[in-house]
């Protein structure tokens, strides 16, 4: 495996049901809000669930990734270079679906 998943992204169309369904409903914490843009919560074991206004693909993130070793292995699925991230850096690729898998050395 390639690190932890601790982020989920989930765009969406109705960012205030969304938000409302997992803050209400299902008990997730608030820890950022960006209004009218994302709302990401804090699922627990030091991961996220943002909910996004858009049509994009989902994405999921994978943190504590050995980056060279990951990026080596995953080159036959036509990785991004590797470039600087807020705690690290990462790079990406896409699953069968277009959904974005993001992997960080943070």
């Amino acid at each position: 495996m390639f690190g932890k998943l601790t982020v989920i992204k989930i765009f969406c169309e109705d960012l205030d049901t969304m938000a409302a369904f997992y803050r209400d409903r299902l008990g997730l914490k608030i820890r950022e809000e960006y209004p009218g843009v994302s709302v990401v919560f804090d699922t627990g074991h030091d991961g996220e669930l943002i909910i996004q206004k858009g049509t994009q693909p989902n994405a999921l993130a994978f943190t504590q990734v050995d980056i060279p070793a990951a990026h080596e292995a995953l080159g036959d699925l036509g990785p991004t270079d590797v470039f600087p991230h807020k705690t690290g850096e990462r790079f990406e690729i896409t699953d069968p679906e277009g959904n974005q898998l993001i992997f960080v050395n943070a």
